[in-house]
């Protein structure tokens, strides 16, 4: 790997450590009526790694109903963590990965999980 690229696989580390650091804690700040967020996703060139200066962070906020992923989609953009913040109820985001869209079948395989409340 040339330095250029070591640097730049070094600062996407860093910077998707903050990223998830600032997403937990949105996520305990008070709760949003209706629980909490399954998972957030990061997708698009960030996850990639492709991003250049005028990349946005793209988001996917998921969870059991899609009221509850939209306000907290919602928290995030106020917050400032993500350009582009989706929703998405959990049956859709697990549908992904057939989708007759290529584009939703690419974030469903590049997307990189931020926070798993399943998982904890």
């Amino acid at each position: 790997m040339t330095s250029f690229a070591a640097l730049r696989a070094e600062q996407q580390t860093r910077w998707r450590q903050q990223l998830r650091h600032l997403c937990r804690e949105v996520v305990q700040q008070p709760t949003v009526a209706g629980g909490l967020p399954d998972q957030i996703w990061l997708f698009g060139s960030r996850a990639r790694g492709d991003w250049d200066g005028w990349s946005d962070t793209d988001l996917l906020v998921v969870a059991s109903e899609l009221a509850v992923a939209e306000r907290w989609a919602d928290r995030l953009i106020d917050a400032g963590v993500g350009g582009d913040v989706l929703a998405m109820d959990r049956a859709h985001w697990q549908a992904l990965p057939s989708h007759a869209s290529a584009i939703w079948r690419a974030v469903a395989r590049e997307a990189i999980p931020l926070l798993d409340q399943e998982a904890a």
